[in-house]
């Protein structure tokens, strides 16, 4: 069971106890484990994947098509970027769409910051997916100060506590907007015909062990999981 110790600074971040790699409790780490591999090695889930990793490499390229042809003709241009920075934002970019079936613009966020013309989507969609991707950075960045620091040097120390508190104030942003998204997606999920239904990460976690799953009442073991938390009473369940 490889997971790590528990820690009532992990705790306070809300991701001890639940999925995987905070979770202390092994019959839930396992049920967790079991609907992410299900998840993840399904041949719908790797063909979006594959899917999504083209067309998010084809908007990257148009944005650096775009960078460079500011200051040269249309057939010939060049770019001189720091790819890191680009990297980056495409992996934000596709590990948010093929998890949550949502996307994220940190690629078009960067890219309005260089380019006097403007990414054609909404500023507040690019703003909010912006600040939802920092918002994850924060937090994996701040695991190692709620873990190696106790409570009291996180609450009183001045500098220390400043951090701490911008750390949970991202952590409530973050997670209120996950909510929203998996409540978006369980509506979605009522309406659809399941030859509709997506194929990305929450829709799979969603309808696990429900009668919309191909998989229904599957054991592990001699165990048999009930439906996920959601489909008995609406509560998210978030997979670390």
């Amino acid at each position: 069971m490889p997971t790590a110790p528990y820690s009532q600074g992990v705790k306070e971040l809300r991701k001890s106890g639940k999925g995987l790699l905070s979770n202390v409790d092994f019959k839930s780490w396992k049920f967790a484990r079991r609907l992410f591999s299900r998840a993840i090695l399904s041949p719908s889930f790797n063909n979006e994947t594959i899917k999504w990793t083209k067309l998010l490499f084809e908007e990257l390229e148009g944005y650096w098509k775009s960078l460079g042809s500011i200051d040269s003709d249309c057939k010939e241009w060049s770019l001189e970027t720091d790819f890191s920075k680009w990297a980056h934002r495409f992996t934000n970019d596709m590990i948010i769409v093929v998890t949550t079936g949502e996307r994220s613009y940190s690629m078009g966020s960067y890219y309005n910051t260089l380019s006097p013309i403007k990414a054609s989507y909404p500023d507040a969609l690019i703003e909010d997916s912006d600040r939802f991707v920092r918002g994850i950075n924060k937090i994996v960045a701040g695991v190692t100060i709620f873990s190696f620091l106790g409570p009291f040097i996180r609450h009183y120390v001045p500098f220390i506590r400043g951090k701490a508190n911008e750390i949970l104030k991202h952590r409530d942003f973050v997670f209120d907007k996950l909510d929203l998204i998996i409540k978006k997606r369980r509506q979605e999920i009522d309406a659809m015909q399941n030859k509709d239904l997506k194929n990305d990460m929450l829709t799979s976690l969603i309808i696990a062990n429900t009668e919309r799953d191909v998989n229904y009442k599957k054991t592990v073991g001699e165990e048999i999981f009930p439906p996920t938390v959601q489909a008995r009473n609406n509560a998210p369940l978030r997979v670390n």
